[in-house]
């Protein structure tokens, strides 16, 4: 009859909105770094603690900074991304209005081309700005954090040369914060630039490009 194909049809409606429920309700997932999935006891801790998903420790940025100061310093060799970064980004002058690029041609050698002459001047300005930095960057907090919450000087004192995708191509910049999901190629104490400069391993700061800080993992060809 018709109400008990009613009857049948009510019953059939709630068993499947119950079976939804538990379904939801039991097995919830989130993404994490290691493509494991997490249950809600797991998902509760990792909320409790900020996170953790890309945290990025007070260990961790030493550990950094130890493996990059395994070199015998001097200025990086030509013919890399680094260096010509560091001669694109830092060989000008900085001013209240923003930095003013060398527009004159190359010192080499061979004249015209970007050499050791021009990649010293690059890096001497870029100590004297890691040293006191005109431009920075604000950062730190976590990984996607909101604008508003990110900062200037996360008061750890390191200060970040990092890479990052930019309209124009990849571009570097400075920050004193934790560089979360950027590239970050070089980091020195705020107090003792020079001894960063002294022992820099360049191959390692070559590679550091490759790699993102506190965030997923991106190529290059990934556009970040």
């Amino acid at each position: 009859s018709r109400i008990l194909a009613l009857l049948v049809l009510g019953n059939a409606v709630y068993s499947a909105t119950q079976l939804l429920k538990y379904a939801f309700v039991s097995v919830p997932l989130t993404r994490s770094a290691n493509g494991l999935h997490l249950g809600s006891q797991g998902l509760t801790a990792m909320q409790a603690r900020g996170g953790g998903e890309y945290d990025v420790s007070d260990a961790d940025i030493e550990k950094f900074y130890s493996e990059l100061i395994t070199g015998t310093g001097g200025d990086p060799p030509k013919g890399n991304v680094v260096s010509e970064m560091i001669v694109k980004f830092f060989h000008g002058e900085f001013t209240k209005q923003g930095f003013k690029r060398y527009s004159g041609l190359w010192k080499g050698p061979p004249p015209g081309n970007i050499g050791k002459k021009d990649i010293s001047v690059g890096i001497a300005n870029l100590k004297e700005q890691m040293k006191d930095p005109m431009f920075v960057t604000k950062g730190g907090i976590s990984y996607d954090a909101p604008p508003n919450d990110l900062v200037v000087n996360d008061g750890k004192g390191w200060v970040w040369l990092v890479a990052e995708m930019s309209p124009g191509g990849m571009a570097v910049e400075l920050m004193q914060s934790v560089p979360y999901g950027k590239r970050a190629i070089l980091v020195a104490k705020q107090s003792n630039v020079d001894e960063m400069f002294a022992k820099v391993n360049w191959d390692q700061a070559i590679a550091n490009i490759g790699i993102t800080l506190g965030g997923p993992h991106r190529t290059i060809m990934d556009g970040r």
